[in-house]
C-alpha cells in the first residue's frame, strides 16, 4: 500500500510538472508579445546603465550610441531621453536636443528638469522666447508636491530650486524677448518689468550672484538707477572676484555723475581681467577709466576732494595704498592675509546710497 502511495505521488508530481510545462510553452505563443516587450525593457535599462556610466566619464558619443540603443528597444525611457538631449546640446544639435526633450515630456510631463531645459534650448538656441516662456509657466504649475517623510525623504528643497531656475530662466527669456522691441519702448519696457517679477520670485529661494546681476541688469535697462545699484552691490558682496559686477556697476555709476566711486569699481574690474589675464577686455576697461578720469578732473566732486587732500596733508595724515605687483602679464595683490582683497572687492562703492534710496 504504501509502495502504491509513493507511486502514485511520484506519478502526479510528474503530471503536474509537465502540466506546468505545456502551460508555459503555451503562455510564451499566446503572451509573446508581452515577453518580448519586457525582455526589451530589461535590455533597454542595461543600455540605459551603460550610456550612464560613458557619460560619467566623458566619454559622450559611446553615452549617445548606448541611449540610441536603448530607445530603439524601449522608447518610454524618459531618462534616457532627457540625458541623450543634454548630450546633444553639447555637441549644439538643439534640434535634436529639443526632439529628445520633448519625448520625455510626452512620457512624463511632470519631468521638471527637461521641461526647463527644453524651454532654455528654446529661448538661448532658437530664440523661441514665447514657447519658452509658456514652458518655464508649465515647469512651475507641473513641479509635484514635495514630499516631507521624517528621517527618509524630504524633497522640499530640491521642488523650490527647481522652481527658482525655471523662474530665473523665464527672467532671461523675458529680457531677451525685450530686446526684439527696442523701438517699441513701451512693450519693451513692459518685458522687462515682466522679467523682473520672475527674478524676484527666483529671489525667494535663489540668493545667487546671477540672480541678483541680471535683476540689476534690468533695473539697469529700466532706469532705476537706485535699484539697479542695491542689486549690484548684492552681487559683489555674493562673488567680489567676478569682474562684470564691478564693470557694469562703474557704468551705472558713470552715468549717475557719481565719477569717483564709478573710477573705483573700473579699476576693481580691470585688476580682475588683468589678473586674468585678458588683455583686451583690460585694456577697453583702462580706456574707459580714463574717460571717467578726465570727467572726474573736471568735477565740483574733485575739486572739493583735492582740498580735503591737501588739509589732511597739512596734518600729516597719509592715506594706506596696497601694493601691486605684476608677475607675467598678471596684477597680484601683496599681503592678501586673510583674504584682504577679496574682502576689500566686497565692499560696494556708495552702498549707503543706494540702500537709503530703495527705502524711500
Amino acid at each position: 500500500m504504501k509502495r502504491f502511495l509513493r507511486v502514485f505521488k511520484n506519478t502526479t508530481v510528474r503530471i503536474f510538472s509537465f502540466l506546468l510545462f505545456i502551460l508555459f510553452i503555451a503562455s510564451i505563443f499566446i503572451f509573446k508579445d508581452f515577453y518580448k516587450s519586457q525582455w526589451h525593457k530589461t535590455l533597454s535599462f542595461y543600455y540605459v546603465y551603460l550610456g550612464d556610466n560613458a557619460y560619467k566619464k566623458h566619454k559622450p558619443q559611446k553615452a549617445i550610441e548606448s541611449y540610441v540603443k536603448a530607445l530603439e528597444l524601449y522608447p518610454r525611457h524618459y531618462r534616457a531621453q532627457y540625458n541623450l538631449g543634454n548630450l546633444y546640446v553639447v555637441y549644439e544639435d538643439y534640434y535634436s536636443a529639443l526632439d529628445s526633450y520633448s519625448k520625455a515630456l510626452q512620457v512624463k510631463p511632470d519631468y521638471t528638469v527637461a521641461r526647463i531645459n527644453y524651454a532654455i534650448v528654446l529661448s538661448e538656441a532658437t530664440f523661441n522666447y514665447d514657447r519658452a516662456i509658456e514652458e518655464y509657466n508649465l515647469a512651475v504649475q507641473n513641479i509635484p508636491k514635495w514630499i516631507y517623510i521624517p528621517f527618509i525623504v524630504n524633497k522640499k528643497h530640491s521642488y523650490k530650486h527647481n522652481k527658482a531656475v525655471a523662474y530665473y530662466n523665464q527672467g532671461l527669456a523675458w529680457r531677451g524677448k525685450s530686446l526684439l522691441y527696442g523701438e517699441d519702448r513701451f512693450t519693451a519696457r513692459r518685458y522687462l518689468e515682466n522679467a523682473v517679477s520672475s527674478y524676484e520670485k527666483a529671489l525667494k529661494t535663489m540668493k545667487t550672484f546671477d540672480v541678483y546681476y541680471n535683476l540689476a541688469i534690468v533695473h539697469h535697462l529700466l532706469r532705476n538707477p537706485e535699484y539697479a545699484g542695491y542689486y549690484y552691490c548684492k552681487a559683489i558682496e555674493k562673488e567680489p572676484m567676478r569682474y562684470e559686477g564691478h564693470y557694469n556697476f562703474a557704468i551705472l555709476l558713470r552715468g549717475m555723475k557719481k565719477y569717483s566711486d564709478s573710477m573705483e569699481e573700473f579699476k576693481k574690474a580691470g585688476l580682475l581681467l588683468d589678473r586674468d589675464g585678458d588683455g583686451n577686455k583690460t585694456s577697453y576697461v583702462y580706456d574707459i577709466l580714463n574717460e571717467v578720469n578726465k570727467k572726474y578732473s573736471a568735477s565740483d566732486e574733485y575739486a572739493h576732494l583735492k582740498a580735503q587732500m591737501e588739509e589732511e596733508k597739512k596734518q600729516g595724515i597719509e592715506s594706506i595704498k596696497e601694493e601691486t605687483v605684476y608677475v607675467q602679464g598678471k596684477t597680484l595683490i601683496l599681503d592678501d592675509k586673510g583674504g584682504a582683497m577679496k574682502k576689500s572687492f566686497r565692499t560696494c562703492a556708495a552702498k549707503k546710497y543706494f540702500e537709503d534710496g530703495i527705502k524711500n
